[in-house]
Formats: C-alpha cells, sequence, structure tokens
C-alpha cells in the first residue's frame, strides 16, 4: 500500500473520484427523468443521490488542496461518503423490490458512524481509528447490497446483479485489507493514511464496474419487457398467438420426425358475447382473465397454452396421450369457476373444447388447428360445455376425421 501511496497521487485521486461520481450521479439523474414505468423511480433517485453524496464528499476532501482546511474536514468527506454507501443499498433494495426488512442493516451502520463522529469531536482527527470505523461503516453497507444483488428474483437481471454483487464483496474486502493494514502495523502514525492511495484506487475501480453494471441491469429489464410485450397478451399474461404458432410449429416437426403424437386443444368460452353485453366488457376482461388464470393453473408443466383470439385459447399439451383427459381437466376446472365483478355480481363460464390428434406425428401445424377448429364447432353444435376429439387420419387416408363426444 505504502508503494502505491509513492506512485499514484492522492489528490488526482480524489479528483478523479469525485469527477467519475458526478458523472455517474447525472447518468442515474437521466435514467430518472426518462423514468421507465417498470423500474421505482425512488431506486434511480436514490442512486443519483448517492452518487452525488459520494461527488460532494470527494470534493470536500479535496479542499485543503485550495488552502481550504476548515477543521474535521476529513470526518465531514468520509460521512458523505458514507451517506453514498447507504443510499446505494437503498437504490438497490428498492430496484430489486427486495423486503424492506432488509434494510435493517443501516442501524448499525449508522451506530458506527456515529461513534466516529463522538471520537472525531473528542479526539480529533486520527487516521487509524477513522480508517477503522469508515471501513467498517462501508463494509457492513457493501455487504449489505451485495446480498441483496446476489438474490436478485428475476432472471433476466440475475447474471448481471450477481456481477455486481461479486464486485461490491470484492470491494468489501479490499476495505477489511485497509483495516488489517492499521492492525498490523501498529507503530504506523495516526496523523496521516498510506492506505489512502489503494483506496481510492479501489474506489475508482468499483465505481467504474459497478455503475455500467445497474445501467445493464436497466438495459437488460428494458429488452425483457420489450420481449413480453411481443411475447404475451396483456389482458391475461398468456404467451400470444405468434409464439404459439412458433411452438406448434417446431413441435409437429418434432413429432413428425420421431413419429410422436401431437395432440392441439382449441377453446372457447361459452356465450362470451351476452357477458360482454349484460355486464359490459370489464366484466369480460375480468372472465378471461380468470378462465386463462384457471386454464395456466391447471396445465402440465410442459403444456403450451396461449390466447390465440379474442375469447379463444389453444393448449399443447406436452404429453399427447394424455390430452383427452387434460381436456376434461380443463373443461371441468372451468365450469366450477365463480367469478366476482365490480358490480358485486358473481358470474359463471363454461367452455367447449375442440381436441385433435395424430398418431404419429403425421400432417402439418396447420391441419392440426384446423381440425381442432372443426371439433371446437361440432362441440358449440352439440350444446356447448363439452369435449370433442378428432382422431386426424394419415395423409393416405381419407380427409374427414372421427369425431367423438366425450361427456
Amino acid at each position: 500500500m505504502q508503494q502505491l501511496e509513492m506512485i499514484l497521487h492522492a489528490g488526482t485521486l480524489i479528483a478523479v473520484n469525485a469527477l467519475i461520481s458526478l458523472l455517474s450521479s447525472l447518468a442515474f439523474l437521466l435514467a430518472y427523468w426518462i423514468r421507465p414505468r417498470f423500474v421505482p423511480p425512488v431506486s434511480l433517485l436514490a442512486w443519483c443521490m448517492a452518487y452525488l453524496a459520494f461527488s460532494i464528499g470527494f470534493g470536500v476532501l479535496m479542499l485543503p488542496a485550495f488552502a481550504l482546511s476548515p477543521r474535521w474536514l476529513g470526518l465531514i468527506g468520509n460521512l458523505l461518503i458514507d451517506l453514498g454507501a447507504a443510499l446505494n443499498v437503498v437504490a438497490v433494495v428498492l430496484y430489486l423490490r427486495r423486503p424492506r426488512s432488509e434494510l435493517w442493516i443501516l442501524g448499525p451502520a449508522a451506530a458506527l458512524a456515529l461513534v466516529e463522529v463522538g471520537y472525531v469531536l473528542s479526539h480529533y482527527e486520527n487516521m487509524r481509528v477513522m480508517v477503522a470505523l469508515g471501513c467498517a461503516v462501508r463494509g457492513i453497507l457493501t455487504v449489505g447490497a451485495a446480498t441483496a444483488l446476489w438474490q436478485c428474483a428475476d432472471e433476466s437481471r440475475r447474471p448481471v446483479a450477481r456481477l455486481a454483487a461479486a464486485i461490491h464483496a470484492l470491494w468489501a474486502l479490499l476495505l477489511l485489507s485497509r483495516m488489517l493494514w492499521w492492525l498490523f502495523n501498529p507503530a504506523a502514525d495516526g496523523g496521516s493514511d498510506p492506505t489512502t492511495a489503494f483506496g481510492l484506487t479501489s474506489r475508482l475501480v468499483l465505481t467504474c464496474a459497478i455503475t455500467p453494471c445497474f445501467l445493464w441491469m436497466l438495459t437488460r429489464q428494458l429488452d425483457a419487457e420489450l420481449l413480453r410485450h411481443a411475447s404475451r397478451d396483456p389482458l391475461t399474461g398468456l404467451v400470444n398467438r405468434r409464439v404459439v404458432w412458433e411452438q406448434g410449429a417446431a413441435r409437429a416437426t418434432q413429432a413428425a420426425r420421431h413419429q410422436r403424437p401431437l395432440a392441439v386443444l382449441m377453446i372457447d368460452v361459452d356465450h362470451f358475447k351476452k357477458v360482454n353485453d349484460g355486464w359490459g366488457h370489464a366484466a369480460g376482461d375480468a372472465v378471461l382473465r380468470a378462465v386463462a388464470q384457471t386454464l395456466s393453473d391447471t396445465v402440465s408443466p410442459g403444456d403450451v397454452i396461449g390466447r390465440v383470439g379474442g375469447e379463444e385459447f389453444l393448449v399443447l399439451p406436452a404429453q399427447a396421450q394424455r390430452a383427452a383427459a387434460l381436456a376434461e381437466r380443463l373443461r371441468a376446472a372451468v365450469e366450477g369457476l365463480a367469478i366476482a365483478i365490480e358490480s358485486g355480481a358473481v358470474l359463471r363460464c363454461t367452455i367447449s373444447i375442440g381436441h385433435a390428434e395424430t398418431a404419429d406425428g403425421s400432417g402439418v401445424w396447420q391441419c392440426a388447428v384446423t381440425e381442432a377448429d372443426r371439433a371446437l364447432y361440432v362441440a358449440k353444435q352439440a350444446g356447448r360445455n363439452r369435449v370433442v376429439s378428432v382422431t386426424m387420419p394419415a395423409p393416405q387416408a381419407q380427409p374427414a376425421g372421427a369425431a367423438t363426444v366425450l361427456a
């Protein structure tokens, strides 16, 4: 550390840290001004204020270079940097929507900061004590931020969040190394800090690495949000028609290649127009959301379910041989629904299901959908609230399938 002190000028490092922190603050201020609707704006503001506190803290530490040396200058600058570390923890917790209880770590950090203030006010500035207490405060806060980042639940942001967590953990180790240096050098003069250059260099590297990570997380979150809008139905949250068709075509190709059975379930909400006409479109939306949730809860892992029309849904069972049983479970689950709407009324609805299946995966995807549509039409003509199954013929057989009504 002492060799680094001779190579690097502390004043220059302080100035660079102040500038980099200010630029980071402006970057988060811009993100706050843009204010993406899926990001808690308070978190962006907290990050902006955190880096502003860092910048001002380093700026205060630069004042001796301008012949300004008010009493307790080092204490004020370091407390501002501590404040920035605390705001960083707050920003991380808010941004990742972690439980607010994780902010308990601010309590011990604040207590150590008060001990530092009390010591400096009563004994003046002693670098041995100030470095130990200051590093302890920032170390606690850095570990808190690293823990929250490591536990990021969002898959799109988790890799970057864990990279940021690793960088925070490294920073905590560097803070610990400064404390250990003073511990193992009891004869060092407390009037100056030979570890200053090491600490400032580490802080500079941390800022240059962490800020891009946070902005990278915002970018990945935006990409995930755009992908969700492109692939999800906004009302029900199910995948949309485009995704269903892509998945269906891919499964049909695989089924034909391996001569495995392929099944398609086409589902329609019975008398849905009467719901819209009699209770309004808000009630209709509530019915669609409730049906979609029920269907989603009933299907098995690996099944693909999507909304393909106004009140139409399509299911691609992962196991075609169980498709008929799955169709009946879906029908029964929706029949048992009681849907409360804004007026206070409780609505009930049923669904009709067309089930098309080919034994060896022969035929194309569109043919399977067409046969399922035809089966659905038969189900509705037969009285609704039922499943109609159609076995698709092999290409050389007659084009018409045999329809069977399942009670």
